[in-house]
């Protein structure tokens, strides 16, 4: 049994890093073989307006054009599905993959299958628009061209590693779906809900400051948030010290180098797969000591809304607000 939960944690984290499992960490694989440029509308007559024909440049650098609203979408990772809901576009969903679960009704939408999607059921939705992921294009480039080559355009949306580009992503979703004001408005909210966070967390003490460590994956093998990801700006908007705010991307720990942090709040993203995941955490002998652990200050946080690059990740800093610092923020 032992055996069997230690090869569906290695399966799971094989998904984690190869297609970020849920979104989480894609960098972790596949950021050194998809460094792009950020995609950005083309300036020009076509389309500034909200109309078409349509010209954009996605992360890859191609020039995309959309000859009119999509009807019919097929989206190909769950942060580009939430988004193309949040910015009301989601009756044109015609397809998803096997990871799409937010919100409830794409699972009333077709699968095309995991990361490695099947071409032939994309082609036989006839999408009008098909959005993938810089994270996962170049592992899926000869299916995508096949799609390109059917005539159908595919817009590849960048990787964002910052809330920053997290806005990118979700104005270009917007504007290729023909919901540009929609996304506007999306952004806006996020902001005025980071805003507000960092205001009421300014009034925290340096002495209150609390020295927060983030777990991704759990032992042997522990992964963490460093700087350069958008969990690390998190961290930051709510005045907490990130444990391994050295280290850059998604660094790996052993148990014994990840303990030497002394963190006085762990933050689990993983329990969507693991058991009782605090518990194991708090089982660890040589945590006991931890302040983190000593004091019972463990937390397993809804994962989609603190790993996934889209709208929801203003929900997800209140989450960490307010398990990190529940006498400010409210239990």
């Amino acid at each position: 049994m032992k055996q069997l939960k230690l090869m569906l944690i290695a399966l799971l984290m094989a998904i984690f890093v190869a297609g970020c499992g849920q979104d989480q960490a894609t960098e972790l694989e596949q950021a050194p073989e998809t460094e792009v440029e950020e995609a950005e509308p083309t300036d020009g007559e076509e389309g500034e307006d909200g109309s078409y024909p349509l010209t954009i440049t996605d992360a890859l650098g191609d020039e995309v054009i959309i000859e009119a609203q999509p009807e019919r979408i097929v989206s190909l990772i769950p942060s580009v599905t939430e988004t193309v809901f949040a910015v009301g576009a989601g009756d044109a969903v015609v397809g998803r993959t096997d990871w799409d679960n937010y919100p409830e009704a794409v699972l009333d939408i077709e699968s095309v299958g995991d990361m490695n999607f099947d071409v032939e059921k994309v082609l036989a939705l006839s999408p009008d628009l098909v959005l993938s992921h810089a994270s996962n294009a170049h592992s899926s480039e000869e299916g995508l061209n096949q799609i390109r080559n059917a005539g159908i355009p595919v817009v590849v949306v960048y990787n964002a590693t910052s809330i920053n580009e997290v806005f990118h992503a979700i104005e270009l979703i917007g504007q290729v779906t023909g919901h540009k004001a929609e996304a506007d408005s999306v952004v806006s909210d996020m902001q005025e809900t980071f805003a507000a966070i960092e205001a009421k967390a300014s009034e925290i003490s340096e002495e209150d400051r609390k020295n927060v460590w983030v777990e991704v994956s759990p032992a042997p093998e522990i992964y963490t948030t460093g700087q350069g990801t958008f969990l690390d700006e998190m961290l930051t908007m709510i005045n907490a010290e990130n444990a391994a705010g050295e280290e850059e991307g998604w660094p790996m720990f052993t148990e014994e180098e990840a303990v030497a942090f002394n963190p006085d709040v762990i933050l689990i993203t993983y329990g969507y797969y693991v058991e009782d995941a605090a518990e194991g955490v708090m089982e660890r002998a040589a945590w006991k000591d931890v302040p983190a652990v000593a004091n019972e200050r463990i937390y397993e946080l809804d994962s989609d809304e603190v790993t996934r690059s889209g709208p929801r990740l203003a929900k997800g800093v209140e989450q960490i607000a307010k398990a990190v610092y529940p006498e400010v923020f409210g239990e």
